[in-house]
């Protein structure tokens, strides 16, 4: 298709989603009620021990998550020097941005340039992603940007008939998502390989040696990883292999039943929608007599739809599904949506219902900002009233524009959001950091007393299960470890002179001496106490 020189709505966009990622990056201390306080964890107690194959998790084993993504993270450590937020986070900020631009050069040589950019920042400014996944620094934004170029692999290096690239380059990305996520990257794999291969009738190509090497290379490459594990640290191969089959597996309909299963069957289209609104009302292109005919003699148009179609059956049938499994997914959905939108003549039906329902979303939007005025939690912020009156003006002559526009509407409405989001990050982020920094705080107040009068850490143990027994726990033993550079281990021992962290459950019919009080999430009091 013929390339369209670059417009500048997005070079715009490039540069306001700079301060949208970054502005507020490390702002508010770690979350509670993510993963996001388990990737910290994990990767502090490598950095604490020396241990960089065998994750552990209050120094006992992780067998969940393979070690990359807590490599990365780890390596954000090193980078700026700290275990804050901002470290924590910044691999997914840059997955985000990486993302976006391997999408843009990927497509760019299969759709028009202006599809391809619009693609590429739907994928940063759809709801999902630009107002609650950017937030927290989770593996998916990472994961799906390693799995989406897998994709692209396949059908870049198929269509130049250049197996052996296609082979072992899709095999060496499967081997990266392996050893953040474990086996839904061989699932990918398989299911990718096998649909699109048969689909065009080309079965021999899977008996190709290339295919062969491309297996030998990821068996190669995480053998040798869990080998050395299980050679230097006594990692118990056996163990970890069940618990990533059981990772997978418990989100399926094996684990939670026919019922469950049929329920999420007929909810998953409706929710997979309302997660990446408001681009999943694109889907209107789809509603005509064959769908397919979005993609219907366009081999990358018809290689989306059918790994779209393929890979989100398998989440489609899984009643435990978040909708930061599918990230890898957004693209292939979104390219042939996008390619409709410009293809029609402007004011065709589909086109001008979008239109309008964008465009009256802004207009409320732009309006709606002073509710900031009436909600507690930022009616008090001293720049609440400036921060309303500049983003009303700026979003409403961009709705303006807007309506004025109408060539670049979809680029108009990508930059809306984009402020929107600085202006989130003024308004709504700062109230979120009140709880969360009194977790911190108490947490490293409470670590404290458990050092010497030099500073140097006195022996702490979490007794029996106050700590580490599930997920709740994790933001505790991070900002203990952290502030007291040790581990935080687990024991029903009594060591003499030991401090232990404890609650009343666990205390009950103990003999011990209180040194001080420690709040558990979520708002679970816990003591500092010896046994006597």
């Amino acid at each position: 298709m013929k390339k369209t020189i670059p417009n500048p709505y997005h070079l715009l966009a490039v540069l306001l989603a700079v301060p949208a990622l970054f502005s507020h990056l490390g702002y508010i201390p770690l979350d509670m009620s993510t993963d996001e306080a388990r990737r910290a964890l994990v990767a502090l107690e490598m950095d604490l021990t020396g241990n960089y194959l065998t994750p552990t998790l209050n120094g006992n084993f992780y067998f969940n998550k393979p070690p990359l993504y807590n490599w990365l993270i780890l390596g954000s450590y090193r980078l700026w020097g700290d275990y804050s937020a901002w470290s924590l986070r910044f691999p997914m900020a840059v997955s985000v941005v990486g993302y976006s631009l391997t999408i843009f050069w990927c497509l760019r040589r299969y759709v028009s340039y202006q599809t391809a950019a619009v693609v590429a920042l739907l994928q940063l400014v759809n709801g999902r992603v630009l107002f609650y996944e950017t937030l927290f620094g989770l593996i998916d934004s990472t994961y799906s940007w390693v799995t989406f170029s897998g994709f692209m692999a396949v059908y870049a290096f198929d269509r130049k008939k250049n197996y052996w690239a296609l082979f072992l380059l899709s095999y060496l990305l499967t081997t990266l998502g392996f050893m953040m996520k474990g086996l839904p990257s061989l699932v990918f794999q398989g299911v990718t390989l096998g649909v699109w291969l048969g689909y065009q009738r080309k079965w021999r190509v899977l008996w190709h040696p290339a295919h062969f090497a491309g297996i030998a290379l990821f068996v190669g490459l995480v053998g040798t990883y869990y080998t050395l594990s299980a050679a230097q640290f006594g990692f118990p191969l056996g163990k970890a292999v069940e618990i990533l089959w059981s990772e997978s597996a418990k989100r399926t309909g094996l684990a939670f039943g026919w019922q469950a299963t049929m329920e999420h069957l007929a909810t998953f289209p409706f929710e997979f929608i309302f997660h990446f609104l408001p681009f999943t009302l694109l889907a209107v292109f789809l509603i005509r007599p064959r769908p397919s005919d979005l993609w219907r003699g366009d081999p990358f148009l018809t290689f989306c739809g059918l790994i779209f179609v393929a890979n989100v059956a398998v989440y489609w049938v899984s009643p435990q599904v978040y909708a930061r499994y599918t990230l890898m997914l957004l693209p292939l959905f979104f390219t042939p949506l996008v390619q409709a939108y410009y293809s029609p003549a402007e004011g065709s039906r589909p086109r001008r219902w979008v239109e309008w329902v964008y465009g009256g979303a802004m207009g409320l939007t732009s309006a709606a900002i002073w509710v900031a005025l009436w909600i507690k939690s930022t009616r008090d912020l001293p720049e609440v009233y400036g921060v309303c009156a500049l983003t009303m003006t700026v979003l409403a002559g961009c709705t303006w524009v807007f309506w004025k526009t109408p060539a670049r509407r979809l680029d108009i409405f990508i930059i809306f959001l984009l402020i929107a989001r600085i202006s989130f990050n003024f308004l709504f982020v700062p109230p979120r950091k009140e709880k969360r920094q009194r977790y911190r705080e108490d947490n490293e107040r409470a670590a404290r007393l458990t050092l010497d009068a030099q500073g140097r850490p006195l022996p702490l143990y979490s007794y029996r299960q106050t700590l580490g027994d599930d997920g709740s726990t994790d933001v505790n033993s991070f900002h203990l470890s952290a502030l007291r550079r040790r581990v935080l281990t687990m024991t029903s021992e009594k060591i003499p002179g030991a401090y232990y962290i404890a609650d009343s459950a666990n205390l009950a019919g103990e003999k011990y001496t209180e040194y001080g009080r420690i709040l558990l999430y979520p708002e679970r009091p816990a003591k500092i106490v010896r046994f006597e």
